[in-house]
């Protein structure tokens, strides 16, 4: 029910509003246990703490998950904002992603709450 009322939104959202600046379409602030993210192409890990996925050991560093849209409503990536145990902040963004788990927690169970957002391409220029 919930997806196909987001669904719908962003259909109605899409047809009307006319995408031309840079918006914020969806927000939405979900307790997560653990999220997971499918891409082709995975950014290196070698340069230190670049989490693309972010399991039960390491949901409490993820503050924030962006869904880019462009123009045409397609997805063109996820953005993802987190800051691990050193203190820095880090965005990392996936272009092409061929889809996401988000596994929320079970009742009485203990996880994070993270927010979720679908974006528009051009607010990815106003990061904060």
């Amino acid at each position: 029910m919930k997806k196909s009322l987001f669904l719908l939104v962003v259909f109605l959202t899409l047809s009307f509003g006319g995408i031309s600046r840079g918006e914020v379409l969806y927000v939405e602030e979900k307790e997560l246990y653990a999220a997971y993210f499918l891409v082709d192409k995975r950014p290196p890990t070698t340069l230190g703490y670049v989490f693309t996925d972010f399991g039960p050991g390491n949901i409490n560093f993820l503050e924030r998950v962006d869904i880019v849209l462009d123009k045409e409503g397609r997805v063109t990536g996820v953005l993802l904002v987190y800051t691990p145990p050193d203190g820095f902040r880090r965005q990392v963004f996936l272009p092409d992603p061929r889809g996401w788990v988000f596994q929320e927690v079970r009742p009485q169970a203990k996880g994070k709450k993270v927010l979720i957002r679908t974006v528009t391409s051009t607010e990815l220029g106003k990061i904060r």
